[in-house]
């Protein structure tokens, strides 16, 4: 288990530092073929990962590292065309992102696991091809208008990138965006869980047909429910709050898988409510970016990026963390070590939100003006 931490907490690193090349996005092409040239690029990698995977562990994490910095980009750009829409439909949009990012990304994980049982190893990477790259295909009936074309030349450069470093340095000034920064790199709501339940399923007594469906189908299912559910309730109250309560709730079924008697009821019913509270997290910490980013920003993509690269490190360390709890406690020990992140967290965020209320009321307003 802890290999299998190890190797995710890795793969899943550029996911932090992406924002290095997320300017592309706000340059040149449309942020549409951004997103279909991300995606086929990562299923590439990750096929040619499935293939070598049995040879060496090493060379399947260097190809699931290239996948996930390809992927970056297409976070990106979704980010930057959701930064275009009204302020008053940000919880509605952050709910179906992270229904399809959640559920999609879920239920593609399964059928992967179901085809790695009944395909050849040639049959799994092409199948994971189409898993990653083929569902993308939908960006082609985004309307977005083309970028117009750019005069080459040293002048014609700085006036292009000008605007986008006025925006950054807005971004970064800014006190919504300092108090942003408090939530996005705690460890509520990074959903740590998910990233090795299948993998204890063992212990838990659960059989390998329960895992498949938990983990895989029905988790992303219930992922894409809480994030609908997240995306309807943040639109309806402080979001700062909604953030803190989102740990709460990831918290509450953590204690329960580590505390109930290691049973495939406890397994499929521990995870099915983690699911659910996930989704939620995942759509409430989206609105709340989109809500510090605002509107009509030039560099939309790269700011995007810069925030949920935050989010991503907790994902990342949350994930060595219930790691090394699994390592010297077991299963007991990687839901312990995650309830306590998640409750401790969310007591913080919700005094954090308190103490901060005026100056987020008041910087909303400004945006509004």
């Amino acid at each position: 288990m802890d290999r299998i931490a190890e190797v995710v907490a890795i793969a899943t690193l550029p996911s932090v530092w992406y924002v290095a090349y997320s300017p592309v996005v706000d340059l040149g092409l449309r942020r549409r073929t951004w997103i279909l040239l991300s995606a086929v690029s990562a299923g590439l990698f990750c096929a040619a990962g499935t293939l070598l995977s049995a040879g060496s562990l090493t060379v399947l994490t260097i190809l699931l590292f290239l996948a996930s910095a390809a992927s970056g980009l297409q976070s990106s750009a979704g980010g930057a065309l959701l930064t275009a829409l009204s302020p008053t439909v940000r919880g509605q949009a952050a709910g179906w992102l992270n229904a399809g990012n959640l559920g999609g990304g879920a239920i593609g994980g399964g059928v992967a696991l179901w085809l790695a049982g009944v395909s050849s190893l040639p049959g799994l990477s092409f199948g994971v091809f189409l898993l990653v790259a083929a569902p993308v295909v939908s960006a082609l009936w985004i309307e977005e208008a083309p970028r117009p074309r750019e005069r080459t030349g040293g002048i014609a450069l700085v006036a292009l990138f000008a605007p986008l470093f006025r925006d950054l340095r807005a971004l970064f000034t800014s006190p919504r965006t300092l108090i942003g920064l408090v939530f996005f790199l705690s460890p509520v709501g990074s959903g740590a869980i998910g990233n090795l339940i299948s993998s204890v399923g063992p212990d838990y007594h659960a059989p390998d047909s329960e895992v498949l469906w938990i983990t895989g189908i029905a988790g992303g299912l219930l992922s894409a429910a809480g994030a609908f559910v997240g995306g309807y309730v943040c639109d309806r109250m402080n979001r700062m709050v909604a953030y803190a309560l989102s740990g709460g709730l990831c918290a509450v079924f953590a204690i329960y898988l580590a505390l109930a008697h290691p049973t495939a009821f406890s397994f499929g019913a521990g995870y099915a409510g983690y699911s659910i509270a996930t989704g939620f997290a995942y759509a409430v910490f989206t609105a709340l970016v989109l809500e510090v980013l605002g509107s009509k920003r030039k560099a939309a993509g790269t700011s995007y990026s810069m925030l949920v690269a935050s989010s991503n490190l907790a994902i990342s360390y949350m994930t060595w963390l219930d790691g090394v709890g699994y390592k010297h406690w077991g299963a007991k020990g990687l839901m312990s070590v995650d309830a306590i992140a998640n409750g401790g967290g969310a007591v913080v965020l919700l005094l954090v939100a308190w103490l901060a209320r005026n100056l987020w009321h008041k910087t909303a307003e400004e945006e509004l003006a």
